[in-house]
């Protein structure tokens, strides 16, 4: 699948957009979905898939469904793009954006970051 060229940023949303894109695949620990003008699929983890615990991401959504979803994170690991999206800050019906100052995606990375161990 991979065409022998690096993958690079530019086809990507900015950080922080709001978009819908298609479930591609769901696992036990999130949710692929395809991004819109590009190749890239970005991942849904499942602690960002809904305000409430989500233990099985397959409860939530299907291979097929079409989700509103922000671009929360992106990044280079092994020459790899790794894009990190959330559906939980996003009305799901109007595509409303619900934490338009990233206050929650901010206050969920710094958790992150004082806890190794956290998860949500």
């Amino acid at each position: 699948m991979n065409s022998g060229r690096p993958e690079t940023m530019e086809n990507l949303p900015a950080l922080y957009t709001i978009f819908q894109g298609e479930v591609a695949m769901v696992t036990d620990y999130g949710a692929f979905i395809k991004i819109p003008g590009c190749r890239k699929q970005g991942l849904v983890h499942r602690t960002h898939m809904s305000s409430c615990r989500v233990d099985k991401p397959s409860e939530i959504v299907d291979v097929g469904d079409k989700v509103w979803v922000k671009l929360i994170g992106r990044e280079m690991k092994n020459d790899r793009i790794k894009v990190s999206l959330s559906m939980k800050v996003v009305n799901q019906g109007t595509g409303k954006d619900l934490d338009p100052n990233n206050v929650i995606i901010e206050q969920e990375e710094r958790r992150r970051r004082a806890f190794p161990g956290y998860t949500g």
